[in-house]
């Protein structure tokens, strides 16, 4: 049984109603007319009598979910009346459902009240018994009797209320565990899209990298040289240029494939392809930015295009590559007036690329269109900054563009 059975309250009166009847039928009135050396019970009152109190307090039960104290006192009254007129078996049957109820259904108010008036009842029945008879037998065994008929119910309903309490409290913790199993699936499968989200951005940052720059490069070169009149030794030189970038693209392109299809283990693919773009390496980016005619001032006061003996960590040297790389593309692309280089090694590595104009015409700085581009570059430059804990900036500065990179390198010196 449970405290939250929904059986129809009618339906328990009725069958309660049946068994008096039934009860009645059989001849069971009367039956505690050995009360009346007590003051109890009359041997004159018709039979019938019985039937009142047990159809007042059966109709009484079709409440007792609702009002288990007002029922449990209205049968106490009916249980009562009917003692006075000798009392009967079938009002002992409603009793029991109605303390049964009253444990079940009742506030712990209502039960506190419950106990007290039966333990009341139960001390003034066994003092009255012991006052009225000097055989020590009869309270005794009213004092039994009254704890059997009496008791039983009550403890009977309330363990039924704390299993049910119980069973709840299982069902709670029941859905909670799948309420947290469903939030920590969907916690999971988000975690799975933005790792999937951090990888395709990775992807497209270092597809960046390594194929826009280098086919930028050819593109700018080609078309420098093309602009210009005929010239043997400058197309060769481009030509030079563009097959380097070429094959630069495709070993770059090559080394990212192997980095994507491996494991990450050490010495593994990610470090050969970080040790193909260095700083010292930025020669031929020089070479060519200087080829497609960009008029470009290289301040290296540490050698580090050189192959100085400060070493640079290795996402250091790399981010400095693309960083410069990516600067001097774009300068190319949207400016083309003086441009000025400075790497300046110390506590940190401070790289500036700076694009000071066409200082000979009348228009001054010309800064670059940014609707030209996608700004992936600016993207991915910022990224390679921030991932080394560095700072990054790009914009106007009043008179051309400029891009500043802030990366700190551990253990070094000013």
């Amino acid at each position: 049984m449970r405290a939250a059975d929904r059986r129809p309250a009618w339906l328990d009166a009725a069958v309660v109603l049946t068994a008096g009847l039934a009860l009645y039928a059989l001849g069971q009135t009367g039956s505690v007319r050995g009360l009346h050396p007590f003051g109890l019970g009359s041997d004159t009152a018709p039979a019938w009598w019985h039937l009142l109190p047990l159809a007042l307090s059966a109709a009484a039960l079709v409440l007792k979910r609702r009002q288990p104290l007002a029922v449990l006192a209205v049968v106490a009254l009916c249980l009562g009346g009917d003692l006075l007129i000798g009392g009967s078996v079938a009002m002992v049957i409603v009793l029991w459902d109605a303390l049964f109820a009253g444990y079940l259904h009742g506030s712990p108010g209502a039960r506190r009240i419950t106990t007290i008036a039966v333990v009341v009842v139960i001390v003034a029945a066994v003092v009255g018994s012991a006052a009225a008879t000097s055989e020590p037998r009869t309270p005794a065994v009213l004092a039994l009797t009254l704890v059997a008929l009496v008791v039983t119910p009550m403890w009977w309903g309330s363990n039924v209320r704390q299993g049910s309490e119980l069973a709840d409290a299982a069902e709670d913790r029941a859905r909670l565990e799948r309420e947290r199993s469903a939030a920590l699936l969907r916690l999971a499968d988000a975690e799975r899209h933005d790792a999937v989200r951090a990888e395709r951005s990775a992807v497209a940052r270092d597809l960046h990298d390594v194929v826009a720059s280098h086919l930028s490069a050819i593109a700018l070169t080609s078309g420098a040289a093309l602009a210009g009149e005929h010239d043997p030794e400058r197309d060769r030189a481009a030509l030079r240029l563009v097959r380097a970038e070429s094959l630069a693209s495709l070993d770059d392109m090559r080394a990212m494939i192997r980095v994507l299809r491996s494991d990450g283990e050490p010495g593994g693919a990610s470090e050969d392809l970080t040790a193909a773009s260095r700083a010292a390496n930025l020669g031929p980016v020089l070479e060519q930015a200087r080829l497609a005619g960009l008029p470009l001032r290289v301040e290296d006061p540490g050698g580090l295009l050189d192959g100085a003996d400060l070493a640079l960590p290795v996402a250091v040297d790399h981010a400095v590559y693309r960083i410069v790389r990516e600067s001097l593309t774009n300068v190319l692309k949207h400016g083309g007036g003086t441009t000025r280089l400075r790497l300046v090694p110390g506590d940190a590595l401070e790289v500036e690329v700076s694009d000071e104009g066409d200082h000979g015409s009348e228009g001054g700085a010309k800064e670059p269109a940014p609707e030209a581009g996608t700004g992936t570059g600016l993207i991915s430059m910022r990224e390679r900054a921030e991932a080394l804990g560095g700072t990054f900036a790009a914009g106007p500065d009043g008179t051309g563009w400029r891009v500043r990179a802030h990366l700190p390198l551990p253990g070094a010196t000013s």
